[in-house]
């Protein structure tokens, strides 16, 4: 009984989960661990901003999910325009299908670094039986995904929080770190962008309004609620996340001089600088980042393509099951790419991706503010200026990743 009653108390978390578990990817640990190893503490108030803007962005779209009972396409499609709606979320579904391939590139990486006498056995047979393992994990059900990437999620904050009290960071200059300044140099200005981009993409406010439709949050009486799931998830963990690997990145590398372009770079040269466990402590997070990206990703890619197609984007439908199953199935193609190191891919991926976040985010911020659409529950002038920053992030981002 104790155990089926904590199973349903945790299984009561908010959707919230899903979505950071889609942003605690490869693109984000890159970008806080590029933006600490070239900058030092200077921007570590984004890392830690990223988190309350993703929160802001994400909330807005469940907003007027539970005002209006429009998810993100029928959002686009009802208020702007269909032939700008159509190819717009296609557009951001092949983007997330690339996003998933390059993903089972960085899996290969990944666990090559964790267990390198695998040798030719880790692309034919590891990294497909992990993306395998991922399709069926992610195909159980809404509630089980929930469940599950709750536990990741909290699992990679705690890992990076524990790694606070084996790396040698500065407290002075972390607080100086909180002042806002902005690089304009083309690394600085990339990290600035992909860490802000990463986390309040405009594309999360459209896929959250997918996970508060499925968790049965239908109304506005569950707004109180989806502001808690915001805060523990958003606030909390992914910025535990993001601000524990910028600290790693801005307290062990910069220090030495080392500037990393990617969070493989990074994880093969913590070891001699500060030991095995702080190593094992970033490998074990990014593999986990990797995993769970694979599957959260392809959830909210699934629920817009569905959406857009007639299809009902829920967990408990059959064809979306399948729809999601294949998508996920997509990263076994990964460690046959070539050509480029997989986080140029990434980086090219991301430039796809970001570039429909500040048109999605824009359509949002109007919606929010039309009186005639959502009645008393119009933006908040506190909201409102975090989301004009966001979008205002979001644009930075595009070009930034544009520029690389």
């Amino acid at each position: 009984m104790k155990k089926e009653g904590l199973i349903k108390n945790l299984s009561m978390i908010g959707p919230a989960a899903i979505l950071v578990a889609s942003s605690m990817g490869p693109g984000t640990v890159a970008s806080c661990i590029m933006g600490g190893s070239h900058l030092g503490y200077k921007i570590l108030w984004m890392a830690l901003l990223s988190g309350f803007l993703g929160a802001l962005v994400s909330f807005i779209g469940g907003k007027v999910y539970m005002v209006t009972g429009k998810t993100g396409f029928q959002v686009i499609r009802d208020y702007s325009h269909p032939w700008f709606a159509y190819p717009l979320f296609a557009w951001m579904f092949f983007a997330g299908c690339f996003v998933i391939t390059v993903e089972g590139k960085l899996l290969g990486h990944t666990t090559a670094l964790m267990a390198p006498n695998l040798g030719g056995l880790n692309d034919i047979l590891v990294v497909p039986l992990l993306v395998l393992a991922a399709a069926i994990i992610f195909s159980f059900g809404f509630r089980k995904v929930v469940f599950l990437c709750s536990l990741m999620t909290a699992g990679m904050a705690l890992l990076f929080l524990i790694n606070f009290f084996f790396i040698d960071f500065s407290i002075t200059e972390a607080v100086k770190g909180l002042a806002p300044t902005v690089p304009f140099d083309k690394t600085g200005l990339l990290a600035f962008g992909g860490i802000m981009g990463g986390s309040a993409s405009g594309v999360v406010a459209a896929g959250y309004s997918y996970l508060v439709k499925n968790k049965g949050w239908d109304n506005v009486e569950y707004i109180p609620r989806m502001k808690l799931d915001q805060i523990l998830f958003y606030g909390v963990l992914f910025g535990i996340f993001s601000v524990g690997i910028y600290i790693t990145g801005a307290a062990v590398l910069h220090p030495q001089g080392i500037e990393v372009n990617s969070a493989i770079d990074a994880a093969k040269g913590l070891e001699p600088l500060v030991g095995a466990f702080s190593k094992w402590v970033f490998l074990v997070g990014l593999f986990g980042a990797v995993f769970t990206t694979l599957g959260a990703l392809a959830t909210i890619m699934c629920y817009m393509l569905a959406d857009m197609v007639g299809i009902e984007p829920d967990l408990n439908n059959i064809k979306f099951k399948i729809l999601l199953f294949c998508t996920i199935m997509l990263g076994v193609l990964g460690p046959f790419l070539s050509g480029l190191p997989a986080m140029k891919y990434m980086v090219f991926a991301m430039v796809i991706f970001l570039l429909a976040g500040p048109a999605v985010l824009l359509i949002y911020l109007i919606v929010g503010n039309k009186k005639s659409i959502m009645g008393e529950h119009t933006n908040s002038p506190l909201l409102n200026i975090g989301l004009v920053i966001a979008f205002i992030l979001n644009c930075v981002g595009s070009v930034a990743s544009v520029m690389q």
